[in-house]
């Protein structure tokens, strides 16, 4: 007990100036330690240097206040701690490098025996050294057996003890040198190797057991200190490098991910506002039905009426006379508009239309056929240039002559208001766009066009153009091609005409699961 208080009692400790340089650098060290342990406790790297710092620390703790000590007991105990700070510092050193190998977990086992081998230094005083001597600069331990009798001794166990614990070091940063493909890494690995190499200079201290000259005894000591002192800056440096180059990933990560929400922000209120549109535009449908429902049910019973009495009249006509050809054509015309009406009432019924495999030309040369004495009534010139090798596309043939017509319809009537005399011409072309799986059909006149405000609604229902449109067509006609998956748009500049072009996706671009019998 009186051992362990004079541990303690000032009056066994003297100032000796050699002991400031370590006692300060061990301070540094441990703030060093508790600094590490501050910025990030659960880092593996920071708690293995934070673990080496605290056995520097330990290391030139005990030579200072063996250095300070005036009685043999208690410099003989200090020197216990130097010794123990010695051993546990490769031992530390090994960790680490297990660490930047990422093989603490494999090496655990080894790294204990390490720890176990170095706390043997308690064992037995005579093992590392045999007591005390008095330099010039203060006492310090002999060599032991273990020591060895001279710096060459193959008997001297702590010098192999430290090249162990280093040829181990190495042989984690070589191993992984070679086997890691990743610049930083392998920068990082290097940088300590030099660290280590420089380290090893700190153990000349372990001279001044063989050599008794001052001035190298004095330069041992400043060397051991001012490269433990180098190394934990160095290190300190190298860590708060890391935890800048993380920041900067993270911050770029973050402004990624930033960047991603931000587009996805954008696509959902893009998908918002469409869906918004969309609703409006069903609510505008839903009322063209509801108003369409009155007016074709209205149409109806004279249209029916009118193709009665016509088939009556063609049935007391003989085929030789006069008016029995217009007769005929006021039939076929009559049939269709009943057909159509039926068709329309079908349809704002949510009648289920069948898709089938059709060719587009087929359905335009029937369109065209129906409406050939309107064009030559009206003088208007017209083309067809039909694409003969378009694939087949997916579709009801009735309602999409139903489209070809309106939209020709449309055609006729803006090419009548151009004064007599002028160029009335209405070119039909049907083409294949294979990059995009499209048959594009292009229904392009000589009219006098459409203002731009005009091409934003034209196809909006109850809005026209003609004092005595309903708007009622070319909005059924987007409706209808929007059921068959394309669009229809309209290209126009005033003064020059108007192009309508319809996009359909072909029978090889729809998802089989959208074939057949579908609800509109």
């Amino acid at each position: 007990m009186k051992d362990i208080l004079q541990l303690f009692d000032l009056y066994y400790y003297s100032i000796n100036p050699y002991s400031f340089v370590p006692l300060m650098v061990a301070c540094v060290a441990i703030l060093i330690f508790y600094f590490l342990f501050c910025l990030d406790k659960y880092s593996d790297l920071n708690r293995s240097l934070g673990t080496v710092a605290l056995s520097c620390a330990i290391w030139l703790t005990g030579i200072s206040l063996m250095l300070n000590a005036s009685l043999y007991r208690v410099a003989f105990f200090w020197s216990h701690i130097m010794y123990l700070g010695i051993v546990l510092t490769p031992v530390t050193l090994f960790h680490l490098s297990s660490v930047i190998a990422q093989r603490q977990t494999r090496q655990r086992i080894v790294v204990i025996i390490l720890f176990g081998l170095a706390l043997l230094t308690f064992l037995g005083e005579t093992y590392f050294f045999q007591g005390m001597q008095m330099l010039s600069f203060g006492p310090y331990p002999l060599v032991g057996s273990l020591g060895g009798q001279s710096f060459i001794d193959r008997g001297g166990g702590i010098f192999y003890f430290i090249v162990l614990c280093y040829l181990l070091s190495f042989i984690n940063f070589i191993s992984t040198l070679l086997k890691s493909p990743d610049p930083a890494a392998k920068s990082k690995i290097r940088f300590f190797m030099a660290a280590f190499l420089a380290f090893l200079l700190s153990y000349s201290d372990l001279l001044i057991s063989y050599v008794s000259v001052n001035n190298i005894i004095f330069d041992a000591l400043a060397m051991t200190s001012i490269v433990i002192l180098g190394f934990m800056i160095g290190t300190l440096f190298f860590v708060f490098r890391q935890e800048i180059l993380a920041a900067k990933e993270h911050a770029v990560k973050l402004q990624s991910e930033l960047e991603k929400k931000t587009l996805e922000i954008s696509n959902i209120v893009g998908e918002l506002r469409a869906t918004q549109l969309k609703l409006l535009e069903t609510g505008k449908v839903s009322a063209v039905a509801s108003l369409s429902a009155g007016i074709l049910h209205q149409i109806s019973q004279p249209i029916t009426a009118i193709h009665g009495f016509v088939k009556f009249i063609k049935k007391e006509m003989k085929p030789e006379e006069t008016f029995y050809r217009p007769i005929c054509l006021m039939e076929e015309q009559s049939q269709y508009l009943k057909e159509m009406l039926e068709d329309l009432m079908e349809l704002i019924r949510h009648r289920e239309i069948k898709k089938e495999s059709i060719n587009v030309n087929s359905c335009i040369n029937r369109a065209m056929n129906l409406l050939t004495d309107e064009l030559r009534i009206r003088r208007v010139n017209w083309d067809l240039f039909l694409d003969n090798k378009l694939p087949m596309v997916h579709a009801d043939s009735v309602h999409l002559q139903q489209v070809f017509m309106n939209v020709v319809i449309n055609a006729i009537q803006a090419l009548s208001t151009l004064p007599r005399g002028s160029n009335r011409y209405l070119k039909i072309t049907s083409e294949f766009n294979p990059y995009k799986n499209q048959v594009i059909l292009s229904f392009q006149d000589t009219g006098p066009g459409l203002p731009p405000e005009d091409q934003k609604q034209v196809f909006e229902p109850f809005f026209s153009t003609k004092t005595k449109g309903a708007g009622i067509g070319l909005a059924l006609c987007k409706d209808l091609i929007a059921e068959h998956r394309g669009t229809i748009e309209v290209v126009s500049t005033l003064g020059e005409g108007a192009n309508f072009i319809i996009k359909l996706p072909s029978a090889a671009a729809v998802d089989p699961a959208n074939l057949g019998v579908q609800k509109i």
